[in-house]
Parts: structure tokens; C-alpha cells; sequence
């Protein structure tokens, strides 16, 4: 079996040392992206408008669903490479890599042809109104060609200890699209197209760079040959038994995400659906430091299990906990106090801006104790305890989401349903620190 690489820092350096480079950086590449994501609605609301930001929205519980695939490989794969890392078996960790790719350009093809085949019946599932569908239209044809340029594997090299070209890989893109976008939207007039198009330029940055990493740079661990991206059943059975809680989280996202804007339209019209595609990105990029505390301490949690080290795991999530908790009161106390200036940066004067300022007034506190669920994510996809976080998910899916937003449909109350959005978010969160204090338990290590 070869010999571990000497010098691994998942091994050598303290665990709060380890937690801040870590979680630091892959903070700031989230926030870059959820910070284009606000940017590029910004650029389309003001260059061709609100019904075109809507649009970009209305698109969005679809692209979540994309995002749980590479997800569910990321998380996955980087999961099993982690631990593989742990355990001193570089090997694996290629075929790991090969498999992944493998998935990923099949999946994606496929997504690609029925997409476009059924764009139509597509956008009418995902509450599209009648305003809002020339542009979901343009800008989805475009979103659907570019998926297989999508995911950059920035978990898997993550999970090799490189956190430095995973941020790389992270910020190139973004900073490619906040280049292009006003380019493409106020110089060359090419509308909601122009945002799409900035889109899939920046995701072919990424892929270039994923090419690089994974086939050209002679420092990447697990670098690999076009003849090894190959499937492995063994292989895709450890990543998917690990990854498909990943994948459900952003299944249920998705579900929450049409039936959340099928139940808007009805209730609030277009005007709803714009105001709330707007507060989303903003609460997306206040949620930032939840993803960059999970995907930076999943390797930490993933090569100290492997490796017997319990005391820094126990570390590890404690920290992790009480950060996100007073971050995610702080960030909810500011934004709750800041809705009219921020909501007025997009929209000055307007109904939707009015209907946003009270949807962001109210949602901003769902962000209290958001975090609790991804760090329980972790920890488990980390253990390779899959399943355990699948009955999670369907839980706070099938008994919490889904039921209580078909109560707000009912009571035909806009107000009502942004309340729902957040007290979802509170007894998802519950659920999962039950679920984290339940398996520290069983590990015979301190409760949070």
C-alpha cells in the first residue's frame, strides 16, 4: 500500500487553526458566488426588469436540482477520498475521481436533451406566469446547454487538503461572470440573454480549470488520465450511499422551492414571485458562512474519523456550532433592520420593492439558527452515515416543508406564508441538532 504523503495539514495543525484556513476560504468562494448571484440580479432588474428577475427565480428551484447532483458527487467523493486520505490509500482516492466524472458527464447530457425537449411543460411546473415566461424561456434554453459546464469539483479538492485552487476555482468563475455581465446587459443590449450567456462563459472558465487541475497540475494528489474516468460499482455505491442526502436536501429544495412559487403566484401574482426571487439572493448571501462552516470542516471531521482522532472531532463541531449560531442571530438582527435600504438598492420605488422589504423583514429570521443543519450534515457525510442523514431530510421534507407551506396556500395570506418560511427553517433546525446531539451520544463524546 503507498506510503502517506508527509506534511498533511488535515493531520498536523490544531484544529482551530485548521477550521479557519479552512472554513475562511471556502466562506469567501461561497460568498463570491452568492455576492455575483445578487450582483447579476441587480444588473438584470435594472438593466431590462423586475419580471426579468423574476424570471431568473422562477429558474432557480430547477438549477438547485442541478446543484444537487454535483453536490451529491462532491460531498460524496470527497467524503470517501477524505477518509481514503486518512487511511493512506491514494489509489482509491484516483479511481474515486474517475467515477465521479464519469457520473457527472452522463448525468448532465441527459439533463441537458430532456430539458430542452420539454422546456415548455418544464417552466409551467415551476410556477412560470404568463409575464414571466419569455424570459424564463431565453434564459433557461441557455442554463440547460450549460450544465455540464456547471460544477467545477471544488468538494473534491477540498477533500485532497487543497484549499487554496478550490478557492481558486471558486473565485476565477465569479469574477469572469461580474466582468460580463454589464457587458453583455447595458453594452451589447442583450437582455436577460446577456445574463445567461455571462453564466455559461464563467462556468467554462471553471471546467478549464477543473480540467487543469485533475489532468495537467503535477501537485494534485489524485491526478488522473482520460482512461481512468471509468464507472466503478463499488466505487458509486460508497459515494452515492454518502452523497444521495446531499442530493435530497436539494431535491427537497427544489420541491419546497416550485411549490413555494406556485403558492406565491397564487397568492401574490408576479409581483410576489419578483420580490421574493430578489430576497432569496440576499438571504443566500447572508447564509454564506453555514455552506463555508460544513464544506470546510467536512474533510477536518472525515480524516480525524478515519484516522480514530474523537477529541478533535468533538473540537471541531463545537466550535462550528457556537459560530453559527451568533453569526445567525447577528446576521438576522441586521438584516431585519436594513430591509428598506438593501431591498431599495434593486428596486427604489416600487409595489415589489414593498412586498419584498416585508418578505425580508420576516424571512431574515429563519437564518437564526440555519446553520445547525449543515453541520450536522457534515458530521454525518463525513462518518460515511448517509442514511442517517436521508431520514433527516425526508422528515423535515414530507412532515415539515411540504405540510406547512400547503397550510399557507390555504390561508391565501402573503404575510402568512413568509412566517412559514421561517418557522420551517426553526423546526428543520431542531430537528437536526436533535439528530447531531443523538449521534454524540453514541459516541460516547460531549452534547452541544
Amino acid at each position: 500500500m503507498p506510503k502517506r504523503p508527509k506534511g498533511n495539514k488535515l493531520e498536523q495543525e490544531t484544529v482551530g487553526k485548521l477550521m479557519v484556513e479552512l472554513c475562511l476560504q471556502t466562506t469567501f468562494s461561497i460568498m463570491l458566488f452568492h455576492f455575483y448571484t445578487i450582483t447579476d440580479t441587480f444588473f438584470v432588474v435594472r438593466g431590462v426588469g423586475m419580471s426579468a428577475g423574476g424570471a431568473i427565480g422562477i429558474f432557480s428551484p430547477f438549477l438547485i436540482l442541478i446543484n444537487g447532483i454535483s453536490s451529491t458527487l462532491g460531498t460524496g467523493g470527497g467524503s470517501v477520498i477524505a477518509r481514503k486520505m486518512g487511511e493512506g490509500d491514494w489509489e482509491k482516492g484516483k479511481k474515486v475521481v474517475g467515477c465521479v466524472m464519469w457520473v457527472w458527464i452522463v448525468s448532465s447530457l441527459l439533463i441537458t436533451a430532456a430539458g430542452l425537449m420539454g422546456l415548455k411543460p418544464l417552466l409551467r411546473l415551476l410556477g412560470c406566469t404568463r409575464e414571466l415566461y419569455p424570459y424564463a424561456r431565453e434564459y433557461g434554453q441557455i442554463m440547460l446547454v450549460g450544465i455540464i459546464t456547471s460544477t467545477g469539483f471544488s468538494g473534491i479538492m477540498r477533500a485532497e487538503g487543497d484549499s487554496t485552487f478550490s478557492t481558486f476555482q471558486w473565485c476565477f468563475p465569479v469574477l469572469v461572470n461580474l466582468i460580463l455581465d454589464p457587458l453583455f446587459i447595458f453594452l451589447f443590449k442583450w437582455g436577460i440573454v446577456g445574463a445567461a450567456m455571462a453564466t455559461l462563459a464563467s462556468q467554462v472558465c471553471s471546467m478549464c480549470s477543473s480540467i487543469y487541475y485533475f489532468f495537467f497540475r503535477t501537485r494534485t494528489r489524485c491526478k488522473i488520465k482520460p482512461g481512468q474516468i471509468r464507472f466503478d460499482a463499488d466505487i458509486g455505491k460508497e459515494i452515492f450511499s454518502v452523497g444521495i442526502p446531499a442530493f435530497l436536501n436539494h431535491l427537497g429544495s427544489s420541491l419546497v422551492g416550485i411549490l413555494g412559487n406556485q403558492i406565491i403566484g397564487n397568492v401574490g401574482g408576479t409581483v410576489a414571485i419578483s420580490a421574493y426571487a430578489v430576497v432569496s439572493r440576499i438571504q443566500g448571501f447572508a447564509s454564506t458562512p453555514f455552506s463555508g462552516i460544513m464544506q470546510g470542516i467536512q474533510p477536518m471531521l472525515g480524516f480525524d474519523y478515519g484516522g480514530k482522532r474523537r477529541q478533535r472531532m468533538d473540537k471541531t463541531i463545537r466550535y462550528a456550532v457556537r459560530f453559527v449560531v451568533t453569526y445567525g442571530c447577528l446576521a438576522a438582527f441586521c438584516l431585519f433592520l436594513g430591509a428598506e435600504y438593501i431591498f431599495g438598492f434593486f428596486e427604489p420605488a416600487d409595489t415589489v420593492a414593498d412586498s419584498g422589504i416585508m418578505a425580508l423583514r420576516i424571512l431574515c429570521w429563519g437564518l437564526a439558527f440555519g446553520g445547525i443543519m449543515p453541520i450536522t450534515q457534515a458530521f454525518y457525510q463525513a462518518v460515511g452515515k448517509g442514511k442517517t442523514v436521508l431520514i433527516l431530510f425526508l422528515c423535515s421534507i414530507l412532515l415539515i416543508r411540504i405540510p406547512l407551506l400547503l397550510l399557507a396556500g390555504a390561508t391565501k395570506s402573503l404575510p402568512g406564508l413568509w412566517f412559514t418560511l421561517m418557522i420551517m427553517e426553526w423546526l428543520v433546525a431542531g430537528g437536526a441538532y436533535y439528530f447531531l446531539c443523538g449521534a454524540y451520544t453514541k459516541m460516547d463524546v460531549k452534547r452541544y
